[in-house]
């Protein structure tokens, strides 16, 4: 009994043992895998090849936050990830490159992020304008209209969308903002009154 209790106990650890041994190679394996993935400078394929291989959810966002990255290689990651506040952040970074932007707007439905990306003044006009198909709150609207801090051009823009007279009115009658657009009010308020 003995010796079948001491046989088994070695042949347990000798299967931990080697258990162990092939965990810490694989780690190790895929922390230099990691490394490669996350190189910038590396090879575009051989990247693509190894993500392919990767299951490390917070590698793929790294690599989809990196605005350095190679606009494909992020792509290629945005189908592994699911945590939508990654596709959030990169909507929102007007550092980020606008197409990449716009790729992943086409891929959301949250209104909240058009909304503050059309209030932002510091945006890119033409992504604030790609935003506004996507918004059915016409308070929004109304917001960048009376914005006096905004672009007069973006605000005409909005104002165009615009069917409530009294917007117009209210920016005619505020004498903090631009000439240009107070004429610009006027000559759209009914000449009636």
């Amino acid at each position: 009994m003995n010796k079948l209790f001491f046989s088994f106990l070695c042949s347990y650890l000798m299967c931990t043992a080697t258990l162990t041994i092939q965990a810490q190679q694989r780690q190790e394996t895929d922390s230099v895998s990691i490394k490669i993935a996350l190189n910038i400078a590396d090879n575009p394929e051989i990247r693509k090849s190894i993500l392919s291989k990767i299951t490390d959810k917070s590698v793929f966002e790294k690599i989809a936050l990196n605005i350095a990255d190679n606009p494909e290689i992020r792509k290629s990651v945005f189908p592994k990830i699911t945590d939508e506040s990654v596709f959030e952040k990169i909507a929102l970074n007007i550092a980020d490159n606008p197409e990449m932007r716009k790729y992943v707007l086409s891929k959301m439905t949250d209104e909240s992020i058009f909304k503050k990306i059309a209030l932002n003044i510091a945006d890119n006009p033409e992504m604030r304008k790609s935003v506004f198909p996507k918004i059915t709150d016409k308070s929004v609207f109304e917001k960048i209209a009376l914005n006096i801090a905004d672009n007069p051009e973006m605000r005409k823009y909005v104002l165009s969308k615009i069917t409530d007279e009294s917007i117009y009115k209210k920016i005619a009658l505020n004498i903090a903002d631009n000439p240009k657009m107070r004429e610009f009010a006027l000559s759209h308020i009914n000449k009636t009154e």
